[in-house]
């Protein structure tokens, strides 16, 4: 990442310094705290946030579109990750009190929803399931399972009364959701949309004695820009581009090497249970064939 208005060709120590009289990026012990083009990334995703809330909401008015209401939902939860992320790095003064109580909402309700939503989809799946048995040890079954399945689940949710729609998991998903979405939406409203975010503030050690300084005798002295113990990170010495690609390629290269073990193993496991159910049925077959026949 590089400032806005500084040179590329400026070395790491010449970097870390110019943050301080920089408005476009803070950099303090060889770590990031801003960087203002996170500021518009942040917007993108609390915008898609917003448009993909209110389409979860607006799906459930046309039959039709039913089938994009659980996309849309889990498009929210992704974009929701995504903007918080981007936010790590865009940090200027803090959050007020009043703000963290309306993330609280906000993360708290799309949890329990999820939550609430997945026991909904369960307890449905299985009503269907055993209503669907019953019709197939009554009449059979003409047609494919897996729609008669889906259709008794219709059948089962336009059935219901209004005190079964009112006071049910999916009803309260709904109402946590909505409160989660209205949380997030409202501080779009709330926040500067002109683009004109910088990144104004650097950190100072407090003046007190602690394990990381002792400031006591020193007035609101600044973190300096680069960590002196530096070298003691592993990725000092390979850097940070190595460093990036091992941790991306040495996990899946590790679960690829499980993951194909595991699948050995089981699937010689499956060949061994396979043969033992065979030779079972063959030798009960046998018997069965001999005491037909008056056999010893």
């Amino acid at each position: 990442f590089f400032s806005e208005n500084s040179s590329p060709m400026l070395t790491m120590d010449e970097w870390a310094q110019a943050s301080f009289g920089d408005a476009t990026y803070t950099y303090h012990f060889s770590k990031y705290s801003c960087l203002r083009s996170f500021y518009f990334i942040h917007i993108v995703f609390n915008w898609l946030i917003t448009i993909s809330g209110l389409w979860c909401f607006l799906s459930r008015l046309w039959p039709r579109l039913y089938w994009t209401h659980a996309w849309s939902g889990r498009l929210y939860f992704v974009f929701m990750i995504w903007s918080m992320a981007s936010s790590l790095l865009i940090h200027n003064t803090g959050l007020g009190v009043a703000v963290l109580f309306s993330f609280l909402w906000v993360l708290l309700g799309m949890t329990i929803a999820w939550f609430l939503i997945v026991l909904h989809q369960q307890k449905m799946t299985k009503q269907a399931t055993l209503n669907v048995q019953e019709t197939i040890k009554q009449t059979g079954l003409n047609g494919d399972l897996a729609e008669a399945i889906q259709q008794e689940k219709k059948h089962i949710a336009a059935s219901k009364t209004f005190a079964q729609r009112m006071f049910s998991y999916k009803a309260v998903h709904g109402m946590l959701m909505f409160t989660s979405w209205f949380n997030i939406v409202g501080r779009i409203f709330a926040s500067n949309q002109s683009g004109d975010f910088t990144c104004y503030t650097y950190p100072v050690y407090k003046p007190i004695d602690t394990k990381h300084f002792n400031g006591t005798s020193y007035p609101m002295t600044p973190v300096p820009a680069l960590d002196p113990d530096y070298a003691r990170l592993p990725w000092a010495k390979m850097g940070n581009e190595v460093w990036a690609v091992l941790l991306l390629f040495g996990p899946l290269a590790a679960a690829a090497i499980v993951g194909a073990v595991w699948s050995l193993v089981a699937s010689r496991r499956r060949t061994h249970v396979i043969s033992s159910t065979t030779q079972d049925t063959l030798v009960k077959a046998v018997l069965t064939q001999g005491a037909t026949q008056g056999g010893p």
